[in-house]
């Protein structure tokens, strides 16, 4: 057991519970961020109870990335920072740089309040969308920790804009200070939900086992179990060796198609529930020009991208689980907490 002290930020999300819940079973202290202190804090404890560890060794306190108040206190007294928060809405805006104040600029609260503590080390939750949008012709090199996405591409949706702009930002920030960083820039997270607060990738594989999605777009995703990312974010805060260095943490890639037919062949239930049928690209492309989550689809159509992930397993020593681990207990979790 140690007296070291982490800052979560965003604690209440997909990720962000499962590297708490390690984080307190490697022994450490943590104070999570929340909006809302009474009900996302009482969140965060439930999962920790659930999963029999001490939930005493952690504290809620409130912090909103839109807000310059509470980032210093929360920062107080800890020796490593992991800034998980950051907006993913489900509709995108059709401001292409419209997430970018509550990403960058909460980013940058983060940072400077990690400074000022005298953090040891940040660890910021990234993504590949910081990495390989925006490059059409790349072809088959594969995309690794060098390579930003190009915000300025027509090809590049608001997400993956805020995303980029914000770990950016965050390099800047933090060099040549005594804090240090490293990112990890993981795929499409799946993997199971601690609880009913799930991720954007877990409300796609629900829509495909809830019937909603009639016909699916043939577009590729690498894909990355969410324990997988959580033992990321702790190999990267106290690994020597990942000081300075960008992780893009995958396992695999499959298409939205892929997916949906290992729930329905490993899953008999849902066999006849979940979709099986492909989307025209024609049909997509058309819709591409009126809905801006559509067009962030869109430009993925027919391309399948390859993701260096040597760094994490040689540097982070991850090993990580298969796409059909992330994927099924992703959709056994769904079930389990009734958004199936």
């Amino acid at each position: 057991m140690t007296d070291d002290l982490v800052l979560v930020t965003g604690a209440s999300g997909f990720i962000a519970k499962h590297i708490v819940l390690d984080a307190i079973r490697a022994g450490y202290r943590v104070r999570g961020t929340v909006r809302d202190v009474e009900r996302k804090g009482a969140e965060v404890t439930a999962v920790l109870r659930a999963a029999s560890v001490d939930a005493s060794r952690f504290e809620p306190v409130p912090a909103d990335l839109l807000q310059d108040t509470g980032w210093d206190e929360a920062a107080a007294g800890c020796r490593f920072v992991l800034h998980t928060a950051s907006p993913f809405p489900q509709a995108q805006p059709r401001d292409k740089f419209g997430l970018v104040p509550a990403a960058k600029g909460g980013t940058l609260r983060v940072l400077e309040a990690a400074k000022a503590a005298g953090v040891e080390r940040v660890v910021l939750t990234s993504s590949v969308a910081s990495v390989f949008y925006g490059h059409p012709d790349r072809g088959e090199r594969p995309f690794g920790e060098a390579d930003f996405s190009n915000v300025e591409s027509a090809e590049i949706s608001p997400y993956a804009v805020s995303k980029t702009m914000a770990e950016l930002a965050a390099w800047e920030c933090l060099r040549g200070s005594a804090t240090e960083l490293a990112t990890i820039n993981p795929s499409l997270v799946f993997g199971p939900a601690l609880d009913g607060t799930v991720g954007t990738s877990l409300r796609l594989l629900a829509m495909m086992m809830n019937k909603r999605l009639p016909m699916l777009p043939n577009v590729a995703f690498g894909i990355v179990d969410v324990r997988d990312v959580a033992a990321a974010h702790l190999a990267a805060m106290t690994e020597p060796a990942a000081k300075g260095r960008r992780f893009v943490v995958s396992s695999e890639t499959r298409t939205l198609l892929d997916m949906a037919a290992t729930v329905g062949r490993s899953r008999p239930a849902f066999a006849k529930r979940v979709t099986r049928r492909r989307l025209p690209s024609v049909l997509m492309k058309a819709a591409a020009l009126i809905s801006p989550s559509a067009r962030m689809l869109a430009t993925e159509i027919d391309r399948v991208k390859c993701l260096d992930t040597t760094p994490a397993v040689r540097i982070l020593g991850l090993r990580m689980r298969s796409g059909d681990d992330a994927i099924l207990s992703a959709a056994d979790s769904l079930v389990t907490h009734g958004l199936v």
